[in-house]
């Protein structure tokens, strides 16, 4: 299972998660960042704009399986305008395996 976690403009997530979800993702939580957080993004994606009237940046973590990672990266690269992904991480899976935990230690 894999954890992606993108940024976007507030504007763009609809659109982006509907494109998400089509690409094969298994939950989709969208969290807005608190304006604190807002700072290191405002400068890459408003050029001297003041900042009262920005769109607040939103993140969105996506879960998803192995075999449709790819298909969710690229969803999100060519529905969204502006934004960035921010982490990609890998969870081991809950399967059981077939052997015994003393046959895999030996």
């Amino acid at each position: 299972m894999n954890r992606i976690t993108m940024l976007l403009k507030s504007s763009e997530v609809m659109a982006v998660r509907r494109a998400v979800f089509a690409a094969g993702a298994s939950r989709v939580v969208v969290t807005p960042l608190p304006r604190q957080a807002w700072a290191p993004y405002l400068q890459d994606w408003y050029f001297g704009k003041p900042v009262s009237g920005c769109e607040a940046p939103i993140r969105i973590d996506v879960g998803v399986d192995e075999y449709h990672a790819d298909d969710v990266v690229s969803a999100f690269l060519t529905t969204a305008h502006a934004g960035k992904i921010e982490r990609i991480a890998q969870y081991p899976s809950k399967t059981k395996t077939i052997f015994p935990p003393i046959l895999q230690a030996a």
